[in-house]
């Protein structure tokens, strides 16, 4: 029954997404690389309720060569990969390649600031376990306490090649083509809100950590240094259809791990997540916690801690699940 309810709501969502879909092309002929041949730059903006992006294509006038790249993505994710073909990147190419910089990428940075570092290290270390008593993704992103307050960023964008390219390549899907050996990874980090990580104070404290939270995230102060803890991406545990929309709703502190209550809209089921503070650790439990039982009786908007105990209900079940604390800590810290 579940299953059917969700094909439903997919295929209307689908049919929601066509409707909404927007579009827009802008031709340019210029002769980019002084050839004395005028060339052709075709940029192609799409735009949908959960997803959009720009295609482009360049046409070498002299020799008809096409170059085809995308950053298309959807809106629950913080970055856009964009491989770029082989031919492109030689340097009989260079002014072509250097349109497309300038048509669809921010400005280059050398290296991962530490909010871009947990997504990207987060993705590299997931594992989905289909057997797991308790959890369905464990990630162990890997970022260092920084001396000094979180910063955002402007978006900005670094470009991958070899075995890192080789690593994160998978994790956006197939290409369309499959030639190519340099890409770059954009970054727009807007959502995590710079105005409040400018002016926030700790929601939660013991003695040895401060938490904070944005709309999108959650970090940690201990003594003078921070840690980013969690970001909510679609690419590591998850993420909202839309970055527009909140998703930190409930976060609990118990010792050195944090419970987070993550929301999904438009979906009506939300994620708990289970975080260790020190080791980075974090997992996803399996059960697909939500209100929905599918009778007349509404379960838990949220999770509570009762007597050591993690309780919530499930979608489609009335019943509260509750599992001690320790037993969740304890399989996150095995995992």
């Amino acid at each position: 029954m579940k299953k059917t309810i969700l094909f439903i709501l997919v295929l209307v969502g689908a049919l929601h997404a066509l409707i909404a879909q927007q579009h827009k092309t802008h031709t340019t002929v210029i002769d980019f690389n002084k050839d004395t041949v005028l060339d052709t730059l075709i940029h192609f903006n799409e735009y949908g309720s959960y997803c959009g992006g720009s295609d482009l294509t360049i046409i070498n006038g002299k020799t008809k060569e096409k170059f085809f790249l995308t950053d298309q993505g959807c809106y629950s994710s913080f970055t856009r990969f964009v491989r770029v073909p082989t031919a492109l990147n030689s340097k009989a190419n260079a002014a072509f390649l250097k349109v497309v910089k300038d048509t669809l990428l921010p400005k280059e940075r050398d290296s991962l600031d530490s909010s871009l570092k947990w997504i990207w290290s987060g993705s590299l270390s997931l594992q989905q376990p289909k057997e797991h008593p308790f959890f369905d993704r464990i990630a162990t992103p890997k970022t260092l306490w920084i001396p000094n307050p979180l910063t955002v960023p402007e978006p900005y964008y670094i470009t991958i090649t070899g075995d890192s390219l080789q690593k994160i390549a998978p994790i956006f899907g197939p290409s369309y083509d499959e030639k190519f050996n340099t890409a770059f990874l954009v970054y727009y980090p807007s959502m995590l809100s710079k105005e409040k990580l400018a002016h926030n104070t700790p929601i939660l404290k013991n003695n040895t950590y401060e938490i904070y939270n944005t709309p999108h995230s959650v970090y940690v102060k201990k003594g003078t240094s921070y840690k980013w803890l969690f970001i909510s991406d679609n690419g590591v545990m998850g993420a909202p259809g839309k970055l527009r929309w909140e998703a930190i709703e409930q976060i609990q502190l118990i010792d050195n791990y944090l419970i987070i209550h993550q929301n999904l809209p438009p979906d009506p089921i939300y994620n708990i997540l289970i975080v260790n503070i020190e080791t980075q650790h974090v997992a996803r439990l399996k059960f697909e916690p939500c209100h929905e039982t599918m009778t007349n009786k509404r379960g838990m908007d949220t999770f509570e801690i009762r007597n050591k105990k993690l309780l919530f209900t499930a979608y489609g079940d009335p019943k509260v699940r509750k599992i001690p604390l320790k037993k969740l800590f304890k399989a996150l810290d095995q995992s």
